[in-house]
Formats: structure tokens, C-alpha cells, sequence
């Protein structure tokens, strides 16, 4: 299994867990419309931990939710990702600054997003490099194209 470089996890850190929490907001209404977006911010973060964390987020091949339907592969992962970033890219560009301090804001945030974007493609060539890192092997082995069955068993029924 490919390893995460280290950088991974602190960039991770720095985009996901920072701009909240330690973040000095100019604006507490910067501030607020930061919060409003965390939902983006969610759905990106749990396979990108899971990849900055472990090398892999194999488990988002195996989930037939909302989530993860149609993801059956490294492309179609980065292709969900990026949709999802494409909404929160668009929350920071629906800000309409009021003040310089909010101006300052939502140049933060841009900023932030910018930078999520790079993880993404980051995170992504990585568990392409995982889910081909067996070569010649069979594609059920490197788990990470999966076959979905419809069933109203929420998607346990794996093939």
C-alpha cells in the first residue's frame, strides 16, 4: 500500500481543522459564512483524512450512500471531490463583502479553498497509485473497483 508523505496529514490539518479553530476571523460575519459552508468542507474531509492518514480510503469503494454511489474508482472519487469542492468554491464567491475586514475574509477563504483543491488532486494521484500498485493483479485484489449490486439491503450486498 502506498504510505501518505507526512506533509499530506499537516496540510490536511492546516485546511480542515485550522481555519476554524485557531483562525483569527477578521469578521465575525467572515467568520459565520465559513461555518455555513462546513458541509463541503465534511464531506471532502473524511477520505481525505483517511488518505493523509493511511495512504488509502479504500472504504468509500464499498459505501452505496449519497456519499459514495457512484464511486468506484480513483477518477470517480476525484470527480465527486471536485464537485463537492466546485460547491464550496462557489459558497466563498456568494460572500458579498461589506467591509474591508470582510474583504479580508473571504481572501482567507479563497485562499483556503485554492489550497484544498491541490490536497484533492494530492490526495487523489496517491490512491491512484494504491488501487495500481499491484501490477497484473485481478481488480477485485486491489480494492478499489467495485462492483455494486442494487439491493434494499442500503448497499451491503457487495458482488
Amino acid at each position: 500500500m502506498a504510505e501518505a508523505p507526512p506533509e499530506l496529514r499537516a496540510e490536511f490539518d492546516s485546511l480542515f481543522v485550522a481555519p476554524f479553530a485557531t483562525r483569527r476571523w477578521a469578521s465575525a460575519r467572515g467568520r459565520s459564512h465559513w461555518v455555513e459552508l462546513e458541509g463541503w468542507q465534511d464531506a471532502m474531509a473524511g477520505p481525505l483524512s483517511a488518505i493523509a492518514e493511511a495512504g488509502s480510503c479504500e472504504y468509500v469503494y464499498f459505501r452505496d450512500d449519497w456519499y459514495f454511489a457512484t464511486v468506484n474508482d480513483p477518477a470517480t472519487l476525484r470527480a465527486r471531490l471536485l464537485e463537492w469542492h466546485a460547491g464550496l468554491a462557489a459558497g466563498v464567491e456568494r460572500f458579498a463583502p461589506a467591509t474591508p475586514e470582510e474583504a479580508a475574509d473571504q481572501e482567507f477563504m479563497r485562499a483556503v479553498v485554492g489550497r484544498m483543491r491541490e490536497l484533492v488532486q494530492r490526495a487523489c494521484a496517491l490512491e491512484e497509485v494504491r488501487c495500481h500498485a499491484k501490477p497484473g493483479a485481478a481488480p477485485e485484489t486491489t480494492g478499489c473497483f467495485v462492483t455494486r449490486r442494487s439491493s434494499d439491503d442500503g448497499g451491503a450486498g457487495e458482488l
